[in-house]
């Protein structure tokens, strides 16, 4: 089992008297294969994430804020002081583990689409794991019992205020009666991966007309 040790950095706290108050702070996970993940989170959002491949920080947002160039070679700077901490942490964890197990949360999924079913309509569908830990997780589509390989997207991890993780893998699909969808969803704290499923009563009117369709889960 890989060792992970999640690192979470608080920056600055803006506030006043009249304004909400608002987080900034970098998470940084180091892991054992010697990666390192530094994100950039505002309050409880992802803005950003250092691409150490770029040499860069990427945004997570359609338009890159106000005084965001400065922050951007500030935050790329913090994110590549990180690597030599993550590698000091983990040493230190080794040592210190002794076969301690580490500490698992399963995920809690659900699907659901981006619009409205209508047959022989582009649509995409979404799986959502949420509050698991450690965050490798692993996605698998099907359509009537067969791998889907195309039109699979697997959005970054996103960081809970518990310290557990959330992720989304998305399916571009065009819905078709009598066609049946499967996400089945791995992770080490599972003794079985979950399976839930989006069939073909889809296409009834969703209670609250926002196309989400929350349907059989079932560990396989």
């Amino acid at each position: 089992m890989s060792l992970t040790a999640l690192l979470l950095i608080t920056g600055a706290v803006c506030a006043s008297s009249t304004t909400p108050s608002h987080v900034f702070r970098f998470i940084y996970g180091c892991y054992e294969s010697d990666d390192v993940r530094v994100d950039l989170v505002f309050d409880d959002d992802t803005i950003g994430y250092a691409d150490f491949n770029k040499q860069e920080m990427v945004w997570c947002l359609p338009y890159v804020p106000s005084g965001g160039k400065e922050l951007e070679k500030e935050a790329f700077k913090f994110a590549k002081n990180s690597i030599a901490h993550c590698h000091s942490v983990l040493t230190k964890a080794k040592k210190a583990d002794h076969g301690t197990p580490l500490h698992q949360e399963p995920p809690d999924i659900s699907i659901y689409t981006r619009y409205k079913s209508e047959e022989g309509v582009l649509n995409t569908l979404y799986c959502s794991a949420n509050h698991f830990y450690p965050p490798t997780i692993n996605f698998t589509w099907t359509k009537n019992g067969v791998e889907v390989t195309e039109g699979l997207l697997n959005l970054r991890f996103s960081h809970n205020k518990d310290g557990t993780f959330r992720r989304i893998s998305t399916l571009s699909f065009t819905p078709q009666r009598g066609d049946v969808y499967s996400c089945r969803v791995n992770h080490e704290a599972l003794e079985r991966p979950l399976v839930i499923i989006w069939g073909e009563s889809a296409f009834y009117p969703a209670m609250n007309g926002k196309g989400w369709f929350k349907w059989k889960m079932k560990q396989s």
